[in-house]
């Protein structure tokens, strides 16, 4: 059989573009995309859901893809070739755009990762069913991993238009990141206030929805490790390696924690958090469940979480928090720190074990568990605490 497709790719306005020269194409590949070349377009290259690109190995500057689109089953994969594929760090390594049902992955071998991407790695542009695993990142200027589409005044933006589905990433490594987070997924703020034709407009972000972070490692991250904000539900963060945190935040107040979460019924379990400059997890949401982490040597709390009912007293009845089997080892404040309010029924903290110097705060108190309020509902349950002198 002649795997051979007929076609060179040629740079045009900074495009990839179809000629009629033949090119060979190295096994399991049904495109190479040169070194040269910094544009890939689905349309333009003719991609189908099922195929593979490739990227020549060496060196090669930034690359932009858009409008690349797979089938559920059927991704489009885009891979390193026979080699390395290296980037410098820049601005950003890969930007996806306009894309979905996706996968872009490296080998690893005794050689190490296939992809090294100095820089960070972007989706945007209303994409979703993306799969990012097997990657080096590092020295990206900002964010190691930046997925979201920020609102605009394009309707198809907005919250009420688009959800984000269908993210997978895991065996990455992220490392070194110089003032932003090891992952930043999904926006932040609430709302934002636009001009839209001259008229003042408030704009909502795109929620997530079916999430899976796992079994990735960061390490020497300028911000937080890996944020997570704009969840609708069905979100898991698992299995994570991350290892300083906080090393040079743009914002050091805030921006230095372990893993912080933003949105409702996300799990977080089987994490490793060792020395986060802030908070070892920062959590905002209804309905999470943190079990059997491990968080060493945070620089603040080793838990701070908080509801929707905390910040507006007008919210009641948000799906309680679960606190269960995590190990907490000498944060610089409490073990779990927990402003949850007005839940349906109480947070349930059971079978944690803390370990810190002994220390007492202003009431005296061991500075295992902090509530706000009696308007925190609770039930502790075999909790353990040990006090250990270093």
């Amino acid at each position: 059989m002649n795997n051979t497709k007929t076609f060179t790719l040629t740079l045009i306005s900074g495009a990839l573009a179809l000629c009629n020269i033949p090119q060979v194409l190295a096994a399991q590949c049904d495109v190479v995309i040169p070194s040269s070349h910094h544009l890939v377009d689905g349309d333009t290259l003719g991609i189908v859901a099922g195929d593979t690109i490739c990227l020549a190995a060496g060196e090669r500057g930034p690359l932009r893809i858009r409008n690349v689109h797979g089938e559920a089953g059927k991704p489009v994969v885009i891979r390193n070739e026979d080699g390395t594929v290296t980037t410098r760090p820049y601005e950003y390594s890969i930007a996806v755009e306009k894309s979905s049902q996706l996968r872009i992955t490296g080998s690893r071998g005794e050689a190490g990762y296939g992809m090294r991407l100095g820089g960070t790695v972007g989706i945007g542009g209303l994409s979703e069913y993306i799969e990012i695993d097997n990657l080096e990142i590092y020295r990206a200027r900002f964010a190691g991993l930046l997925i979201k589409t920020d609102p605009t005044c394009d309707p198809a933006t907005w919250q009420e238009n688009f959800t984000m589905r269908g993210l997978r990433v895991h065996l990455n490594y992220i490392h070194n990141t110089e003032t932003g987070e090891g992952m930043y997924i999904g926006y932040t703020g609430k709302s934002r206030k636009l001009e839209c034709d001259g008229v003042a407009t408030t704009v909502y972000p795109h929620k997530l929805t079916d999430v899976d972070i796992y079994n990735n490692t960061l390490e020497n991250i300028g911000a937080d490790g890996i944020q997570l904000n704009s969840v609708a539900s069905d979100a898991t963060i698992r299995n994570n390696k991350i290892y300083r945190t906080g090393v040079s935040p743009f914002d050091p107040k805030y921006q230095n924690t372990g893993i912080q979460v933003g949105g409702d019924h996300v799990v977080v379990t089987g994490n490793l958090i060792y020395r986060s400059g802030g908070n070892g997890m920062m959590l905002d949401g209804d309905g999470l469940t943190i079990h059997d982490n491990r968080i060493l040597y945070a620089g603040e709390n080793g838990i701070f979480a908080r509801n929707p009912a905390q910040q507006d007293s007008t919210v009641t009845g948000g799906d309680a928090h679960v606190y269960s089997e995590n190990l907490i080892v000498h944060p610089g404040s409490y073990g779990i720190k927990l402003y949850a309010t007005n839940t349906q029924t109480p947070n349930l903290i059971k079978e944690n074990t803390i370990e810190n110097h002994g220390q007492v705060d202003a009431a005296n108190r061991p500075m295992t568990f902090s509530y706000l309020n009696n308007s925190v509902l609770r039930q502790e349950l075999n909790n353990r605490h040990y006090v250990v002198e270093q």
